[in-house]
Formats: structure tokens, sequence, C-alpha cells
């Protein structure tokens, strides 16, 4: 029942090829990790909670690329406000519009450097 869980399209597609090609691994050795680690309650609620993390992933990885720590956190040129309100427009356009992430920071760079030379 498991397998038939992990096998399907959308697990393959969201989880089990990009995981098992982070960690350097075969699919079938990174499908019998999840096997043995997580129960079948897990597994079927597993990939929901995948696609509900994927907004504030993207944010985190927004917030480093784009050096926001050093902006707000550090320097106070920015307000908290302003870079969730950068970080929330940047995962709207990769997650809904179809924006690659490069393209998406790359405008966000420059979008964020016309707003700190005004």
């Amino acid at each position: 029942m498991k397998m038939r869980i992990i096998d399907s399209y959308r697990w393959r597609v969201d989880i089990i090829e990009p995981f098992s090609k982070e960690f350097g691994i075969s699919e079938e050795d990174f499908k019998e990790m999840l096997i043995k680690r997580l129960d079948m309650a897990s597994l079927e609620a597993l990939h929901a909670r995948y696609e509900s993390s994927q907004h504030y992933c993207i944010k985190e990885k927004v917030h480093a690329d784009l050096k926001l720590c050093w902006l707000s956190d550090v320097m106070n040129i920015l307000t908290n406000e302003q870079t969730e309100k950068i970080k929330n427009k940047l995962a709207y356009e990769i997650l809904t519009q179809g924006k690659s992430y490069e393209e998406a920071i790359e405008d966000g760079r420059k979008d964020l450097l016309e707003y700190l030379m005004r």
C-alpha cells in the first residue's frame, strides 16, 4: 500500500526525483528510506505538506539570495514588512505565474536596487 502512494506520478515528480537527486542516491534507495521511516498516515499527508511548504521554502531562498537579511536585519534599510512584500511577490510569480526562479530573482534584484536608489 505504501508503494502505491510513493509510486504515484505526483510523488515521483515532486518528491522522489528531486530529493534522490539532491542526496545523490537512486530513486529506489530514497523510496526504501521513506517506507522505512514513515508510517501510512505520514505518507498520505506528506504530499499535501510538501505543496503547502513550497511557498515558505521559496520565500526563505529569496531571503537568502537577495541578501534581505543584511538589508533588513543588519543594516535596517528595509523593514520586515517590506522584505515580506518582496518575498511574497516573487514566490507568487514563481508558483502561480510559472516564472522561473532565476528570472524572478533577477527581476527582484532589479526592483530592489531601483527601490534602494530612490
